[in-house]
């Protein structure tokens, strides 16, 4: 699987991983807009992404392509959590390809 992770843009303090954290998630594409579904459960981790929704990093590396890497971010913070489902929706609307 794909390696998810989400930085603070401020200081890039790491808010989670998903091979650290072992979450599952998936990533949809429509119209310019990418939606991250993440299984999350940690109520800290959770509020912490939730309080900091205007300034995420959203970075993912294709499995067995360490050296490629796509940034994500939403410019609105569009990032909300049902607790019902256990599952956190993070809609971002600019990706960039790029080599490390």
């Amino acid at each position: 699987m794909n390696h998810l992770y989400i930085r603070h843009t401020v200081g890039g303090r790491l808010l989670l991983d998903s091979i650290r954290d072992n979450l599952d998630y998936e990533l949809q594409q429509a119209d310019g807009i990418w939606k991250f579904i993440i299984d999350i459960s940690d109520k800290a981790m959770i509020t912490n992404i939730l309080q900091n929704r205007h300034e995420l990093n959203i970075f993912v590396v294709t499995e067995g392509q360490p050296v490629q890497k796509s940034w994500y971010y939403s410019k609105d913070g569009l990032v909300e959590y049902n607790h019902e489902t256990g599952k956190m929706n993070i809609l971002a609307d600019v990706k960039i390809d790029y080599s490390v």
